[in-house]
């Protein structure tokens, strides 16, 4: 019987995923580096083939949504957010956007920008964990159709940012960079 070695492995393909997260309500300004969900990857992964070529937020196709807790740090679980503002599994925002372009030729980075704001006076109370929710796909798996699920998380607890108490009397915005490097 002849036996086969293999001399070398080698990984030539690869992507690169980095994201951060800015949060602004008035004079405070805060920047986390955001934690990735495993099923919120595969999201996002899907979500990029299924546009073929352009990006649209569309009606319902991601949320961002803010709460207070502080004391349990980000995890990849599915979870949602611990302590929701509003009524679980948030407060929705006033305004969203989603900015950026797929190549699928294209060997510069993709960069996807979610922003969400709520005007003054929306959400109140102490501000120490924010999640990104995408729709993922079920298709294949009982016969199509969608579910909401968190993708991505940032918290105080990790210290990725330091948790402050929301000032009513300025818009909340939150701005979720994503930056995806082929090479």
């Amino acid at each position: 019987m002849e036996e086969y070695n293999i001399e070398k492995a080698y990984v030539g393909d690869f992507i690169g995923i980095r994201g951060t997260v800015k949060i602004e309500n008035g004079e405070h300004v805060a920047i986390g580096r955001n934690h990735w969900v495993g099923q919120g990857l595969e999201g996002i992964g899907s979500y990029l083939i299924w546009n073929d070529g352009s990006l649209s937020p569309g009606s319902g196709t991601w949320n961002m949504y803010v709460g207070s807790d502080t004391s349990t740090a980000t995890t990849v679980s599915m979870t949602a957010l611990v302590s929701p503002i509003g009524t679980a599994p948030g407060t929705a925002p006033n305004t969203t956007s989603l900015s950026g372009q797929y190549y699928s030729t294209s060997t510069t980075p993709v960069v996807l920008t979610w922003v969400a704001t709520w005007n003054a006076g929306t959400v109140s109370g102490t501000l120490g964990e924010v999640g990104l929710y995408l729709y993922l796909s079920s298709y294949g798996v009982g016969g199509g159709g969608y579910f909401e699920g968190l993708a991505s998380r940032l918290s105080a607890a990790d210290g990725s940012f330091t948790a402050f108490t929301i000032n009513t009397a300025a818009a909340l915005t939150v701005t979720w960079t994503v930056s995806l490097v082929y090479a």
